[in-house]
């Protein structure tokens, strides 16, 4: 188990801005009688309205935050999804685009920018963005970077209603809290938080909600999980994923993230589950560290994703890797076209960046595309080379 010691010396401001949330973590473990769920502290932890991790004014993605996402590798992401929204977008009685979590406003910039190219801009560009500081470096990079088109923007405090159009999240489910689980002989218990010596640590108890036992219980007998297993499960999905289900008339939700089909997340053999933290772009395992200053994800169960989105009147149109889902965009020749018109540093960039897109052992495998429709019955240009349907 990672431990301070392990990781870079956090500043003297950002030590003592976590001290600060570690200071409310343990009231709400005072409020409930000395342990919380993971999934409370990871909340917290992740989205405290000012000391929470995407909610702290220093929070940035990039070479100089505690990760990168794809947009930030390249605009080579965006401008493939530009083509895949294209071909939605003329299929639809409305050209409007839904943007959950935009990060630091590259992936609209590089969209837009894209789409403007090809003569399919937006009606309306909306964002719905939940943390403040990240809503307002934005609203300040968007300003700057494509102010001819800086008035089809909208921030949103609440999705949408009767929308039509195309609605993306980047690496947004795998944020949402998890509930941990460890299976223990016959038993199923939870993995909570508790405080020992000044330390937050972990304690098992009966699961806090009869919810939770039942899906643990289901997911132990469906995969003969044994012994000494542990793994998360996301149930703040029921919630999410109807919302934006339900604010959707007729278009395609598209997700990317890490993850998995369920046989696969709960494999036997996954005893450790995916629970990951980054910190100054180290990957370590420990999300009880220096509270709101590291990155807490976990992979996404999909098949629970496209169960709980059946339900709600949306069919899954495609899922696959995001190799496989940036190729059938045109990816290479949308490079081969940029490669014309650069310097060898540049070019050797560009290269590069295919390589952390695309490659398995990067991001190409690990990150999965699923599209969600509604209303509307269309062979998505993205997924026509691998179908990863059987998976689910």
């Amino acid at each position: 188990m990672t431990t301070i010691y392990d990781l870079p010396k956090p500043g003297h401001v950002a030590l003592k801005r976590s001290r600060a949330l570690s200071e409310c973590i343990r009231q709400e473990i005072a409020k409930q009688h000395g342990v919380i769920s993971f999934a409370t502290f990871m909340e917290l932890a992740l989205y405290h309205p000012t000391l929470g991790f995407y909610n702290a004014d220093t929070f940035t993605l990039g070479k100089h935050g505690d990760f990168t996402t794809a947009p930030e590798i390249s605009p080579l992401f965006a401008k493939c999804f530009a083509k895949q929204i294209q071909q939605i977008s003329n299929n639809l009685s409305s050209n409007n685009i839904l943007e959950l979590g935009a990060g630091t406003g590259r992936f609209a910039n590089d969209l837009l920018s894209e789409l403007d190219q090809n003569g399919c801009l937006p009606q309306h560009y909306y964002i719905y963005e939940i943390s403040h500081g990240l809503r307002k470096k934005q609203q300040e990079f968007l300003r700057s970077a494509c102010p001819h088109f800086f008035s089809r923007i909208t921030w949103l405090d609440v999705l949408p209603v009767n929308f039509i159009g195309t609605i993306i999240a980047n690496e947004v489910l795998d944020a949402l809290p998890v509930h941990c689980f460890h299976i223990e002989d016959a038993t199923v218990k939870e993995r909570c938080i508790r405080i020992e010596k000044d330390e937050f640590t972990w304690q098992l108890e009966p699961p806090t909600t009869e919810t939770l036992a039942n899906e643990i219980l289901k997911m132990r007998d469906h995969y003969a999980l044994s012994s000494g297993y542990d793994s998360e499960i996301n149930l703040y999905i029921h919630e999410f994923i109807p919302c934006i289900a339900n604010a959707l008339t007729q278009g395609i939700i598209l997700f990317a993230d890490y993850g998995y089909g369920q046989r696969e997340y709960y494999h036997p053999e996954r005893r450790q589950g995916t629970l990951t933290c980054f910190y100054q772009h180290r990957r370590h395992n420990n999300p009880l560290l220096l509270p709101g200053l590291q990155d807490i994800t976990t992979h996404v169960d999909f098949t629970r994703v496209i169960e709980i989105a059946a339900d709600t009147g949306c069919s899954l149109a495609g899922f696959t890797s995001q190799s496989a889902f940036l190729l059938a965009c045109g990816l290479m020749n949308i490079a081969a076209d940029e490669e014309k018109h650069l310097s060898p540093i540049n070019e050797f960039r560009l290269h590069h960046a295919i390589k952390l897109l695309t490659m398995p052992t990067e991001m190409g495998e690990r990150i999965k595309i699923m599209a969600l429709s509604k209303n509307i019955e269309l062979p998505l240009l993205g997924f026509h080379l691998q179908d990863r349907r059987r998976d689910l």
